[in-house]
């Protein structure tokens, strides 16, 4: 029997020992004993509300929080970007339309345990896949305007911001290469060389000058006096004629035909027969060539068995968190110093341009831990450092709070990444310590002809 209790200015449905709190707002999970609950009703109309409270529960810490069942009242109707987080609209009147899944949802869920791991990307793996197992489902890609990639994953792309949709791609990728779920390709996305952003504007441009101010002309060829030319050079004020021999040309087919298009440029009077397609990101303004874009593959994923083995196996997990520990990805100081070195000869030697960055922490409580935590956290910051790397960007790490990083051929304005790598650490530290907030300090100094290595490491 399905029973609606009002107590301490909280809602609930109840039925046969299952709970779901009624939440109109955020402030609301602050007052309720999370790890009780059976699930949630959304019970607002309002677009961010439903947001925050969508976003709170499924980011949660706590792995089986984060899984519990949340359902939209049907009363109000919500866009398609929040509604794929949740497991649908519910009407309140009709309890066997929800019960029975919360019920399902619930015996899955008590049988997952959460991984002892402090990697966040390993962590939101498992997250995902746990995900898609309580709820036998497939990750299946839905399109979304406010992406930077033209996509949204359900519940995992809720751990990424906006602009770190390509870190998302990679930790499916990974998840994808470690055989804990399969992929079928859905489409292909083309995004900026510079930004990652896929709201691209497709113009073709003069070769010569890059100019997009260009007219298509059909070519003509006569044919009584083999004559080709632009159609325009044919034009006259009541028809077609041929300018070598002056005949009209009045039937396509029988006195001539159009074999191909040549354009011209209306700021160099250039002619060509072949345009250039360049893509101009309306986000950043820089524009590419076709052969500069990033393709990626989007796709759905299901769950493997591996995958379903790694949220029982206690030795399938601690085997995962060993592989994971294993992927420092960074060269040696000394080595690190030597290539710097090069590069410092490469720049007199052609006044090109690059950076060199130092990223450190400065964290007491870091100082307390002990070697293996230090070494797992080390790992992990340098994975995150490694996510937003470039191909010929090179990472060292002096020790578990200091890296060097070296970007090749870099320009001021294309550090954005180093924004996102201070972010993502800051965030990683203050997941994993207490009290105020720790600040990554992240120093820039662009490698100059007259550097040393003394000028990096004095």
């Amino acid at each position: 029997m399905l029973n609606i209790l009002k107590n301490n200015n909280s809602r609930k449905i109840v039925n046969d020992g299952y709970s779901l709190l009624m939440v109109a707002h955020v402030n609301e999970l602050k007052h309720e004993q999370l790890e009780y609950l059976d699930g949630f009703v959304i019970d607002s109309e309002n677009r961010s509300h439903v947001q925050e409270i969508i976003v709170r529960i499924r980011t949660h810490k706590n792995l089986k929080i984060c899984l519990l069942p949340i359902f939209i009242n049907n009363l109000y109707k919500q866009p398609k970007e929040l509604v794929l987080h949740t497991d649908g609209y519910i009407n309140l009147e009709l309890e066997s339309n929800y019960f029975e899944r919360v019920i399902t949802i619930a015996n899955r869920i008590k049988n997952i345990e959460t991984p002892k791991t402090i990697y966040v990307n390993s962590l939101i793996q498992h997250k995902t896949i746990a995900y898609l197992y309580t709820r036998n489902a497939i990750l299946k890609p839905i399109a979304d305007r406010k992406s930077t990639i033209g996509y949204t994953f359900p519940f995992i792309s809720l751990y990424y911001k906006h602009y770190e949709s390509i870190v998302l791609l990679k930790n499916l990728e990974e998840m994808r290469t470690l055989h804990y779920v399969t992929f079928q390709l859905k489409d292909y996305i083309h995004l900026c060389k510079s930004c990652d952003g896929n709201y691209l504007n497709f113009r073709e441009a003069c070769p010569k000058c890059s100019g997009i101010d260009i007219v298509a002309h059909d070519m003509i060829h006569h044919f009584v006096c083999a004559h080709v030319a632009p159609e325009k050079d044919f034009k006259i004020e009541d028809g077609l004629a041929c300018p070598k021999c002056d005949k009209n040309l009045r039937h396509i087919g029988i006195d001539y035909d159009k074999p191909s298009t040549i354009y011209s440029c209306n700021c160099c009077n250039h002619e060509f027969q072949n345009a250039n397609m360049k893509a101009l990101c309306l986000d950043c303004e820089t524009e590419n060539q076709l052969e500069e874009l990033l393709e990626k593959s989007i796709g759905e994923y299901s769950i493997t068995q591996k995958g379903e083995n790694i949220l029982f196996d206690a030795s399938i997990k601690n085997q995962i968190q060993e592989n994971q520990s294993m992927k420092i990805g960074s060269m040696p100081p000394q080595l690190f110093k030597i290539v710097l070195n090069q590069e410092i000869k490469r720049i007199k030697a052609t006044n090109g341009y690059s950076y060199f960055a130092k990223i450190e922490f400065r964290n007491q409580q870091l100082q307390l831990l002990n070697d293996n935590v230090k070494s797992a956290l080390t790992k992990e910051i340098s994975g995150i450092i490694k996510s937003y790397m470039e191909g010929p960007d090179i990472l060292s790490a002096e020790n578990f709070n200091c890296y060097y990083l070296m970007l090749p051929d870099t320009r001021e304005d294309q550090l954005q990444r180093l924004e996102l790598i201070d972010y993502n650490l800051a965030k990683l530290i203050n997941d994993n310590t207490t009290g105020d907030n720790q600040k990554v300090e992240i120093k820039i100094h662009r490698i100059d002809k007259n550097d040393t290595l003394q000028t990096f490491f004095s």
